[in-house]
């Protein structure tokens, strides 16, 4: 009798274990799910023109001195066609432009994880990449972004007043995002195994100029055509044009 029950024992037991390795084995992750919504930050005039109360050879130099000190590159000095030609560079788009406000969240199981960012800034986000199995599959997809600019800078006496002279700024913006990232897959057990990288594709190059925004189809996103807008934000134009005032 007691051999019996010792059996009936060792048999559930068996039983379990073999229960709890199928669960292990072909039992499913948790598949996450993305969220994603895109909104529009809507332009504003900027103000790129002033006069300046001096003589134009006056304001022309004092321009050319503050320029030549500051982190902008010039690139060419017409002065018989009036013109101040300079370039820039920044790794902190959002400082000189703006592309509205992105919002995405992560969902897997009982836990979200919230991601917003200015398009034009680098971010870091986690998606959903499919399941399969014992598998739940995720991507830590990395966005780096750079802005390149030139600006003209027009100068000329006023028509009815030479003791006065006209100053102004126009520029063009080109933003730059470049994308990379790994996959994961999480088993169901919890542990995660690294996948590699996933495909480079090419940057996305966004080019604009000073009051002239530009929308920029990225195509469907959960759902959502995500046409984004982009605009200079003003303060390359009125960091210049301080220069004389």
């Amino acid at each position: 009798m007691l051999n019996m029950q010792t059996k009936t024992i060792h048999n559930l037991a068996k039983t379990a274990v073999l229960s709890l390795l199928t669960v292990l084995l072909v039992g499913c992750a948790t598949k996450g799910t993305n969220t994603q919504n895109y909104v529009k930050h809507d332009p504003k005039l900027i103000s790129n023109e002033i006069v300046v109360n001096q003589p134009y050879q006056q304001v022309w130099d004092r321009l050319v001195k503050e320029l030549s000190k500051s982190f902008y590159v010039i690139n060419n000095i017409d002065k018989e066609s009036r013109i101040i030609n300079l370039s820039f560079s920044s790794p902190n788009p959002t400082d000189f432009v703006d592309c509205g406000e992105t919002s995405r969240s992560y969902t897997q199981g009982g836990k979200t994880e919230n991601y917003n960012y200015n398009v034009a800034d680098s971010s870091t986000v986690k998606l959903a990449d499919g399941a399969q199995e014992a598998f739940a599959y995720f991507v830590i997809l990395r966005r780096s972004t750079s802005l390149e600019g030139r600006a003209n800078i027009y100068l000329a006496p006023l028509e009815n007043d030479n003791n006065k002279t006209k100053v102004a700024v126009n520029s063009r913006y080109m933003l730059t995002i470049d994308v990379s990232g790994e996959r994961y897959a999480q088993h169901v057990n919890g542990n995660i195994f690294n996948q590699g990288a996933i495909p480079h594709v090419r940057p996305t190059v966004i080019s604009f100029n000073t009051n002239k925004p530009v929308d920029h189809n990225f195509g469907v996103v959960e759902g959502q055509n995500v046409i984004a807008t982009c605009f200079s934000s003003g303060k390359l134009e009125q960091e210049i044009l301080m220069f004389l005032q």
